[in-house]
């Protein structure tokens, strides 16, 4: 015995339980969410940009 604790073989439950918990996704997409309205000028531009090159590619 060398008279250190015995580690277990599985990750510390607390963290995986935080990272799986409902709570993460939630916060990403508000983040995310706020991310998008800081720059809502751009993505707009972006989307109108991507209908049009979709419409001149002749895929409609």
């Amino acid at each position: 015995m060398t008279g250190r604790e015995p580690t277990s073989a599985r990750p510390d439950r607390a963290v995986r339980r935080w990272v799986t918990a409902p709570l993460v996704p939630a916060l990403l997409l508000a983040v995310g969410a706020l991310g998008a309205a800081a720059s809502g000028h751009v993505l707009t531009w972006a989307v109108i940009g991507a209908l049009t090159g979709y419409t001149l590619s002749g895929s409609v």
